[in-house]
């Protein structure tokens, strides 16, 4: 080997070699001290992009979680609330039991429906009241809502609340409108109409609350406002039972005829409902009134220009007479059908809501096991690797200063 000064081999490796023992130094002392093997893109590129797409899915589902636990909270608020209502309607259904007790006068029973009154009110204040996170949860207004529960777009979960308990809202049991027919059959000047309404142009449609429709149409010449009452209440019960929705509301939405007949929008409720007896009744007046004929008719005079009864639902009843008492019973019945039925769907999405938690902590503890393998650091490697290093470090110096020594032989050959 020759012996040269200008370029000393030696010293040049044992320099290299030492800034590697460096960086491995500085590289082992950088994951002790950050507890990561890869502290950036450039330690390892793919995994750190791997552990990135980890983060942000462990991030979306722990918030998922948090969401599924805030729906959670939510089914529990309304289901406390519906406990209320519940305790309410049985107290009022006590009380429509014992006002129906024909033991009773009309003023026992007047200081009983005062309680029923004030808790009807009580049952609505709660509908109208419950809020979560200034949301309202009995009155129907959030409707068919969607829970984020996944990391992702599209992980949801959609919960019925279009339930309303408010008590102008429940209850509804087969009430009636009676139509007062009379407005139907006029006469010009002092001679009566003798042809009678020609009942064959006159279709009527009927729709419930449920969107269902039916529609009758009638036959024959009505000579009288009863024969056209007759003629409608023995048709109507197939159709209206096509359209009923069990809270009531079948109306008479529209009719048309080449006469210009009309018919307005009045309640005509089904019997199948809840037992009442349906029927428009006519109130005609005597004395030769008999029927339409053109230019004595004016359009826009309604089969039910008059109604009355009840509409049928919970805040209407009242316990004044062992007749309403009954019906009052059978609201309330209804009722707690809607709650019950509302407070079981509540209960069961809470299970549902606890069940998907459990699977994204589960998914979670197993995207963080999967990432803790990418990115984290073994200390037990490390720190092997740390004293390996510094080990290195202090040859490689010690060597470096025999090789930078090497040159000076060459002054011997000089003496």
């Amino acid at each position: 080997m020759a012996l040269v000064i200008n370029t000393n081999i030696a010293s040049l490796q044992a320099q290299n070699n030492l800034v590697s023992s460096q960086n491995a130094l500085n590289q082992a002392t950088e994951r002790l001290s950050s507890g990561l093997k890869i502290n950036s893109a450039a330690d390892n590129a793919a995994g750190y992009a791997i552990a990135n797409r980890y983060t942000t899915q462990i991030g979306g589902l722990q918030q998922a979680s948090s969401n599924a636990s805030d729906a959670i909270n939510l089914a529990q608020t309304a289901g406390s609330a519906l406990d209320q209502v519940t305790s309410n309607l049985n107290a009022i259904r006590d009380l429509a039991v014992q006002a129906a007790n024909g033991t009773y006068s009309a003023s026992d029973r007047a200081s009983m429906n005062v309680e029923v009154q004030q808790r009807l009110q009580e049952i609505s204040r709660i509908a109208n009241q419950t809020t979560f996170n200034n949301s309202n949860i009995l009155n129907g207004a959030l409707g068919n809502t969607t829970f984020q529960v996944g990391a992702n777009v599209g992980q949801t979960i959609s919960v019925d609340l279009q339930t309303n308990v408010q008590a102008s809202a429940m209850g509804g049991i087969g009430a009636y409108d009676s139509g007062n027919l009379s407005g139907a059959f006029v006469t010009s000047g002092s001679n009566p109409v003798a042809t009678g309404l020609d009942m064959s142009t006159i279709t009527i449609g009927l729709t419930g609350s449920n969107g269902a429709s039916s529609s009758i149409t009638l036959s024959g010449v009505a000579t009288s406002a009863q024969a056209l009452a007759d003629a409608i209440n023995a048709q109507t019960s197939g159709a209206v039972n096509a359209a009923v929705d069990g809270n009531g509301g079948i109306n008479i939405f529209t009719s048309t005829t080449s006469t210009g007949f009309s018919v307005s929008g009045g309640a005509f409720d089904a019997s199948s409902a809840g037992g009442a007896s349906d029927s428009l009744t006519s109130s005609a007046t005597t004395g030769g009134v008999a029927g339409l004929a053109s230019g004595s008719y004016t359009a826009g005079t309604a089969i039910n220009s008059a109604t009355s009864g009840t509409s049928g639902m919970l805040a209407n009843g009242d316990v004044n007479s062992v007749q309403d008492a009954n019906a009052l019973i059978a609201q309330v019945d209804s009722a707690l059908s809607t709650v019950s039925n509302f407070a079981t769907q509540l209960g069961a999405v809470q299970n549902r809501f606890q069940s998907t938690i459990s699977t994204l902590s589960a998914q979670t503890t197993n995207l963080q096991s999967s990432q803790s393998t990418i990115q984290d650091a073994d200390f037990a490697a490390e720190t092997a690797a740390l004293s390996q290093a510094s080990v290195l470090q202090q040859a490689g110096i010690s060597v470096l200063a025999q090789a930078n020594s090497n040159p000076q032989m060459a002054l011997k050959l000089l003496q």
